[in-house]
């Protein structure tokens, strides 16, 4: 370590989890303030950190926020390419849609961190697109693909794929919103059960109806 280099001796800080704070931590700011309206010190602030302190753990701001992204998303991805490997039952769709919503549950503010990006076209927006959801909704489209028999024409699986992405994010980007309208805390733990059971349910008639969808009786 230099004279210039803002780092500070470490404490005991690795031993209570810090990297991990800071990331919770700077996930809820950029979620309300974006990657630009979010500063280290407020980062460092929320944790209980001084700036020199937190480049202990983080390069930097975009480091954490790097990481924050491969820490929520990079889980999805890795569930999209188990996806070859299964069969395509409803029990497989089950799972996997526990898992997914499971993810995102341990990182509510995750969704709204990605939102605020879309909303305001951020400087990271192609970024996101590129490295994470690109390879998501191409595996997703892929799988489709290799069960012809799904009930959707080619031309639909890109609106497939991302009607699923909606419903699953949207949950936890407008929760805000939802609670307002409803009273109710939509990422309590039960609301996030109910959910969980709506996406399954709806699952199991997407796949139950397969051989209605396209034809004219679907369209009436």
């Amino acid at each position: 370590m230099t004279d210039s280099d803002p780092r500070t001796p470490d404490t005991d800080e690795h031993a209570h989890g810090t990297p991990e704070r800071i990331l919770d931590a700077a996930e809820a700011l950029f979620a309300v303030h974006g990657f630009s309206g979010t500063a280290i010190r407020d980062i460092a602030r929320a944790v209980g950190l001084t700036p020199a302190s937190l480049y202990n753990h983080f390069d930097g701001k975009q480091a954490i926020y790097d990481a924050v992204l491969e820490r929520g998303v990079m889980p999805l991805l890795h569930l999209m390419r188990e996806l070859p490997s299964r069969d395509h039952t409803p029990r497989d769709f089950e799972e996997m849609i526990g898992a997914i919503m499971a993810q995102l549950s341990s990182r509510p503010h995750l969704p709204r961190l990605i939102q605020f990006e879309v909303i305001t076209g951020g400087p990271y927006l192609a970024k996101l697109a590129r490295n994470w959801f690109r390879p998501i909704l191409e595996q997703g489209i892929a799988e489709l693909d290799r069960d012809r028999d799904n009930g959707w024409s080619k031309d639909e699986y890109d609106l497939v794929m991302s009607a699923w992405l909606n419903m699953v994010f949207g949950h936890f980007a407008m929760a805000p919103m939802m609670q307002e309208v409803y009273g109710d805390d939509p990422l309590s733990p039960a609301n996030l059960d109910r959910q969980t059971r709506f996406l399954r349910k709806l699952a199991h008639l997407m796949l139950a109806g397969r051989s209605l969808i396209g034809t004219p009786e679907a369209n009436r």
